[in-house]
Parts: structure tokens; C-alpha cells; sequence
């Protein structure tokens, strides 16, 4: 399985970007994580076949469990890449008209910085793998 991380962000906070690389390496075993920085979402391209989400702060946030399944399911129904894309939708900002077509994926209820949004996927990811994998890992 491959994931991207699309975020709109000319750069990551430096503290951030280093939990975030951990929890890419500790991930590496499982499956192939990608990041990719945008000043702007004009150029985003998704791969053909991809299930994409855009990140939302928002009520029906899965579980560690929850997402852990998620994963399974689209594997099972033939996706080979999932793909995430996090901005600040809260803004006036407008979007090509193709995300209106992406599933939306909450994390939280609370709205967090992009930085931080994509240490939270990360982990999560992370944490997904684990379970999958029966891997201990804390709670």
C-alpha cells in the first residue's frame, strides 16, 4: 500500500516534521508514505485508481481500530494508494472542483494546525499498521 500526504504548506514546522519522520520510518516496514508540500493546490495531481480524502476537523472520527479497517477495506477493494490531502478548508479559498468529489476524513473534532493535522495522520497511520500487524502498541 502507498499514501500520500498532500499539504498545502510552502514548509512543515522543524519539531513537526521530526515526529513526522519518525512515524514515516517506523511505518516503512508496512507500507510506503509520501508527503508532498504545495504553496498552492493549482498543480495537485492524484493517481488514477487512488482513494483520496480531504482532512476536515469534524464529528465521526475513526479509531485507532476504526482505521486500522478502513485500510484493510480499500486494500481489499483493489486500491493500492491512499491519498490525503490537508489544507485549511475553513478558509474562503477556492478549491478545484474535483475535491468536491473527495471523501472527507476527520481526525478530530478540534481544528488543528496543518503541521500538527499531519503528525496526528502520521501516528495514526503508524498506530493502523501496528494493529494490523499485531504490534503492541501503547494506548
Amino acid at each position: 500500500m502507498e499514501i500520500i500526504i498532500h499539504i498545502e504548506s510552502k514548509k512543515l514546522d522543524k519539531n513537526l516534521q521530526l515526529a513526522i519522520n519518525e512515524y514515516i520510518k517506523r511505518t516503512s516496514p508496512y507500507c510506503r508514505v509520501n508527503i508532498k508540500l504545495y504553496k498552492s493546490f493549482d498543480k495537485l495531481t492524484t493517481k488514477s485508481g487512488s482513494k483520496v480524502f480531504k482532512v476536515i476537523a469534524g464529528d465521526g472520527s475513526p479509531t485507532s481500530e476504526g482505521l486500522c479497517q478502513i485500510i484493510k477495506n480499500l486494500n481489499l477493494s483493489g486500491f493500492s494508494c491512499i491519498e490525503f490531502v490537508i489544507a485549511d478548508f475553513s478558509k474562503d479559498t477556492m478549491y478545484p472542483t474535483t475535491f468536491d468529489s473527495f471523501e472527507t476524513f476527520s481526525l478530530s473534532s478540534f481544528s488543528m494546525s496543518m503541521d500538527l493535522t499531519t503528525v496526528v495522520l502520521t501516528e495514526q497511520i503508524y498506530r493502523a499498521y501496528t494493529i494490523m500487524n499485531n504490534i503492541t502498541y501503547h494506548k
